[in-house]
């Protein structure tokens, strides 16, 4: 049951300067592996070109990232990011690699803005960035469906997937940044743990630690959690629910935002789990970027938004089990307000 529920990044942190830093880690330090495991297949109508057909792909225990993954080109990397507006798609997978968290963060460095927009995993029919539709299939398996057709998806299955998540939204997304389970871990490790006021008690009867462990708990207070526990937390949601699960992950990233800013001396640290990261994000521009969180006003915050039922999708009968179909009209509309920058004719 749990093992289909992974949530690594949901919602990003509310001050504005908290949440930059949680996109600073995020795409701080990349590594590129192999092509990752297989995943169920997934069909597709198309609306122009047939389907290309797929690769072959390695076995499960090879590393979750691409091994075509495309690094920035040299006229994205020379833009200066702390004089202009960039949206950066971040991912969280578990080490098969499904993408169970999809956000995307906009970040204005000169009007001293930020936005960002979670899309929930079991949302399905898509649309594809070279036509037609991910019918009848979660948006969680795409990034898996792109890796094993590079004839298709030259670009690579992150960068495909940034695409796949901007024609949906109708905008443009400019940077990708993805974690597993493992690299989540090794991230939280890397910065000694997090140390997260939990604001109530949380209580996980059924959780599976291992097959003869079973059950979680969460005291209310301050706690430092290495990334075992801080895996944990961020998962759990079967003693209450995905919202109440969303909120703990907006906790704990946080967290890990304030610590980051306070002790910059972690950036270092962090490089130590870069083969766990995968990203096309200029890495050079990050130490500059800091520096500017570093001045930013909490006060300028603008709202994050799910894009879940009743406004933006609604439940509907799928194959795939429970599943919720987008209204792309209201979430075009809604990514306009918050990307305004981005939006693609």
């Amino acid at each position: 049951m749990h093992q289909a529920e992974r949530a690594l990044f949901a919602t990003l942190a509310e001050p504005l300067r908290r949440l930059l830093a949680v996109a600073g880690v995020a795409v701080l330090v990349a590594g590129c592996g192999s092509t990752p495991p297989t995943s169920p297949p997934a069909a597709v109508v198309a609306s122009s070109t047939p389907e290309a057909s797929g690769s072959a792909l390695e076995s499960p225990s090879a590393s979750p990232f691409p091994s075509a993954e495309v690094s920035p080109s040299p006229s994205a990397s020379a833009v200066d990011l702390t004089k202009a507006p960039f949206t950066v798609l971040v991912l969280g997978g578990d080490n098969g690699f499904r993408t169970d968290a999809m956000v995307v963060v906009g970040i204005d460095p000169v009007k001293r803005t930020v936005s960002y927009a979670s899309l929930p995993r079991d949302t399905i029919d898509v649309p594809l960035p070279v036509g037609g539709v991910f019918k009848s299939q979660k948006v969680n398996a795409f990034y898996n469906y792109a890796g094993a057709r590079p004839n298709q998806y030259p670009q690579g299955a992150g960068r495909a997937t940034a695409d796949m998540m901007g024609k949906l939204l109708g905008i443009h997304i400019d940077y990708y940044a993805g974690t597993t389970f493992d690299g989540f871990m090794a991230l939280v490790n890397a910065m000694g743990g997090v140390r997260v006021n939990v604001p109530q008690t949380v209580v996980d009867p059924y959780y599976e630690i291992t097959m003869t462990n079973v059950g979680i708990r969460f005291n209310t207070g301050w706690q430092v959690m290495k990334g075992d526990r801080a895996l944990i937390y961020g998962r759990t949601r079967m003693g209450d629910s995905d919202f109440q699960r969303a909120k703990r992950q907006q906790i704990f990233l946080n967290a890990a935002g304030n610590q980051l800013l306070s002790k910059q001396s972690l950036l270092t640290a962090l490089v130590a789990a870069k083969r766990n990261l995968v990203t096309d994000f200029p890495l050079a521009q990050v130490p500059d970027l800091i520096k500017v969180i570093g001045s930013v006003p909490a006060a300028s915050v603008t709202s994050g938004t799910v894009f879940s039922p009743p406004t933006y999708s609604k439940t509907t009968a799928c194959t795939c089990g429970y599943a919720l179909e987008p209204n792309l009209a209201a979430i075009r509309k809604k990514a306009a307000t918050l990307f305004p920058w981005a939006v693609t004719p």
